[in-house]
């Protein structure tokens, strides 16, 4: 009964190949990747898998979205509903020495610090329970150091909180 699911699977394979060598301009043709485009998709993609090794499978995105190490990021999210949620995040320097940023979680008056390493295989993710809103904060690089940093705010099953219940407020940095 695996027939048809197998055929599809074959046919889309081929066409996979068949346009592979369609998706990209030819750098021969002078349209190849520059420098600093390339770097850019690189570390996205690095950010991106980072990411998605932290993701659990009951997880349901709530959003995601990407800054500049230059820029940093300062941004408000609401954790509305019943279900625990995790803000993960992951930076990548476009840099070979290594960099570490703060990221500053704050709900109320209770307020967090962690230092990120950039370029781990695996993002970093913080337990955050429903309620209030909360901010997350990465100051801008210093000296300016080009990377980027990408976050996922989803909700999880209870089950797959991991350690602590709220990074936020109830666990040490």
């Amino acid at each position: 009964m695996h027939a048809p699911r197998t055929l599809a699977l074959i046919g889309a394979l081929t066409l996979a190949a068949l346009t592979a060598g369609c998706s990209e301009p030819s750098a021969e043709a002078g349209h190849g990747n520059t420098g600093g485009k390339g770097e850019a998709e690189t570390a996205m993609q690095r950010a991106t898998r980072a990411l998605n090794a932290v993701e659990p499978d009951s997880a349901a995105r709530e959003g995601a979205g990407t800054a500049p190490l230059a820029d940093g990021l300062d941004r408000t999210f609401t954790a509305d509903g019943d279900r625990p949620y995790t803000f993960d995040i992951a930076c990548q320097a476009a840099t070979t020495a290594p960099h570490t940023v703060v990221l500053t979680l704050v709900r109320g008056d209770a307020e967090s610090e962690w230092e990120l390493e950039c370029g781990d295989r695996e993002a970093d993710q913080f337990n955050v329970p429903a309620g209030a809103p909360f901010t997350a904060t990465v100051a801008p690089a210093k000296p300016v150091v080009d990377g980027l940093v990408l976050w996922r705010l989803t909700t999880v099953a209870p089950e797959d909180v991991v350690d602590c219940t709220d990074d936020i407020t109830d666990c040490e940095s």
